[in-house]
């Protein structure tokens, strides 16, 4: 009996860090989320207070930051260049929003695990639920950040259209592209922290990439060609795509580019779980 014991003990140690089949990581990832949805409910709840723990102002720095931070770009491109579009603070803001969105998640689930390793030695929990916690707990924030949008809308006229039901849209390719590129690389990022500041400065420098600060449609015609180029950011689409479920205006993107965007977003979550899975019981050991 002594000997069944600490067969079974053994047994139900080793399996906590089991190697699952690489192709088996979504349905994993989704199985967890379910069977753990309580506890994934409360991290997104941790998550969401100690973001404004301590803080005068509290949840209202969800709509102080892009408020803030459009008024600089405001200043740099309307006051200074001298850009007289009238919806262009709205394009800005909207932009803001979105990216610090991507940002917040992409870099928040690179490290997940890093930055909960002491519990993940205490306790058995998948260990995706802190990447998941993130993404949810900042999408709640984002969404209560675009009320930011409505006093611009009202003063420009502009009334909610169909496509409105592009802004979730877009949020679901945000969404999927940071989680899925912070699952695929959260597991390397334990064995070598130079990952989560690589990853702040691509951030940092993307912002300048993606349309934050322009739009596709600002592109002169002489500078057409470089549409293809500018492209193959995937987060152009989804940007592209919540500016224009506010301003109730056509997407005016090339079905091609939309369907790559798409694939590329989508692609980088399925791929990212199968990773995450497959890696997590080799990498938990550097914790």
């Amino acid at each position: 009996m002594g000997q069944s014991i600490k067969k079974s003990g053994f047994s139900e140690l080793r399996n906590n860090h089991p190697k699952y089949n690489f192709l088996s990581g979504p349905y994993l990832i989704w199985k967890n989320l379910v069977n753990y949805f309580p506890a994934l409910s409360n991290f997104i709840q941790r998550d969401i207070r100690l973001k404004y723990r301590n803080s005068l102002f509290g949840f209202f720095w969800s709509l102080l930051e892009p408020l803030i931070l459009s008024g600089v770009y405001y200043i740099l491109f309307i006051v200074i260049a001298g850009r007289t579009e009238p919806e262009y603070p709205l394009w800005v803001i909207i932009g803001v929003i979105t990216w610090t969105f991507f940002s917040k998640i992409l870099n928040g689930s690179i490290v997940a695990l890093t930055r909960n390793g002491e519990l993940i030695k205490q306790v058995y929990l998948p260990r995706e639920i802190f990447a998941f916690s993130i993404t949810i707990s900042n999408l709640i924030i984002t969404i209560f950040s675009f009320l930011v949008v409505i006093p611009f809308m009202i003063y420009l006229e502009i009334a909610p259209t169909s496509q409105l039901v592009m802004v979730p849209l877009g949020l679901i390719l945000v969404s999927s592209l940071g989680l899925g590129l912070g699952l695929m690389f959260s597991g390397l990022n334990t064995l070598n922290r130079d990952i989560e500041h690589l990853f702040r400065v691509i951030t940092r420098a993307g912002l300048f990439l993606s349309p934050v600060m322009w739009t596709v449609k600002m592109l002169p015609e002489s500078r057409q060609s470089m549409i293809e180029y500018l492209m193959l950011n995937p987060m152009v689409v989804p940007i592209s795509m919540i500016r224009s479920g506010f301003d109730g205006t056509e997407l005016g993107i090339d079905s091609l580019y939309i369907i790559y965007s798409v694939v590329f977003c989508l692609a980088s979550l399925i791929l990212g779980s199968m990773i995450f899975k497959r890696s997590e019981a080799t990498v938990v050991k550097y914790l």
